[in-house]
């Protein structure tokens, strides 16, 4: 008999799991929770695959774990169904799926609606049966603006919390994630991205709530890394060694835990900088404004012709 050639078509062994690989033994623990003749979707984007299987070997807590299962199993269950034709007549709709069941079809949904479903039904994921509505995040340019006294003048500080609560994450300048591989990753102002992207310790520290439950691919900056985007509106404030500026809300995004080699620097981008007063004077770094800084900016600039 002949054998399979294709990744679509043949029953994943262990080799064929390395490339998503990030930590040893991954693959083997995708498989112990895998069906015996366990077979990719056909129609399921590589990169949801990655999704699927840096989900399904997700290690932490009970419940970080149990979480992450439940979001690639029903990554999984909708595209098998997809594959055999389930979801005729609903070519135009979007499907909810969770705890591998169809819940509903319908449009997408909103941020406050997609909020309620997480928070009532955990893990759940919503996807389009057309693929080409699959979300795609805006191209990262990487225009960063570094470039004064041997570009540390424009590494900045970051801190982030949900609304009304007291809990802060912090990043400084230079961030190491010690519980991935100590990764490195430069805290930077970034003219070119639309977005602000963080590390994964963000959404760690803050707990899943409020994020959606599966990644999008990097465009741009950092292709092919996968990044996790908020469902919620988080709050933002960055700084320097002496100051902070206000609290401004901003719906973020977070790297994978291994974005790979490639993604060198965390981005704070114009959803964060077009919300806040900054000056910045020749052969000078950029002076981001408090309030009452604000205050007398805006009523300077009114009497500018």
């Amino acid at each position: 008999m002949g054998t399979f050639k294709t990744d679509q078509t043949e029953h994943e062994m262990l080799q064929t799991l390395f490339k998503y690989e990030k930590v040893p033994g991954q693959a083997q623990r995708f498989l112990a929770r895998m069906s015996k003749n366990f077979r990719w979707p056909y129609s399921m984007p590589e990169y949801l695959r990655r999704s699927a299987f840096n989900n399904i070997t997700k290690v932490g807590s009970k419940s970080d774990e149990e979480f992450g299962l439940e979001v690639g199993l029903n990554l999984l269950f909708f595209y098998n169904a997809l594959d055999k034709g389930e979801f005729a007549g609903h070519e135009n709709d979007w499907v909810t799926v969770h705890n591998q069941r169809i819940i509903e079809y319908g449009q997408m949904y909103d941020d406050d609606k997609l909020n309620f479903i997480l928070k009532t039904m955990p893990g759940a994921v919503q996807i389009p049966v057309n693929q080409t509505k699959l979300p795609r995040s805006p191209p990262a340019r990487m225009v960063t603006v570094r470039r004064v006294n041997n570009g540390d003048d424009y590494k900045i500080r970051v801190r982030v919390k949900r609304p009304n609560e007291n809990l802060i994450a912090q990043i400084p300048y230079d961030f190491y994630d010690t519980k991935r591989n100590n990764k490195l990753y430069a805290c930077v102002l970034d003219t070119g991205a639309p977005e602000t992207i963080l590390p994964y310790y963000i959404k760690e520290t803050l707990g899943n709530a409020g994020w959606n439950t599966y990644e999008r691919m990097a465009e741009g900056y950092g292709y092919p890394a996968l990044m996790i985007g908020a469902s919620d509106v988080f709050m933002i404030s960055i700084g320097d060694d002496n100051n902070w500026t206000k609290w401004v809300p901003a719906k973020i995004q977070v790297w994978e835990e291994y974005p790979g080699n490639q993604v060198e620097d965390v981005l704070v981008g114009n959803d964060v900088t077009d919300q806040l007063a900054y000056l910045h004077e020749p052969f000078s770094p950029v002076k981001f404004l408090d309030i009452g800084d604000e205050v007398r900016l805006t009523t300077f600039v009114g009497t500018c012709s």
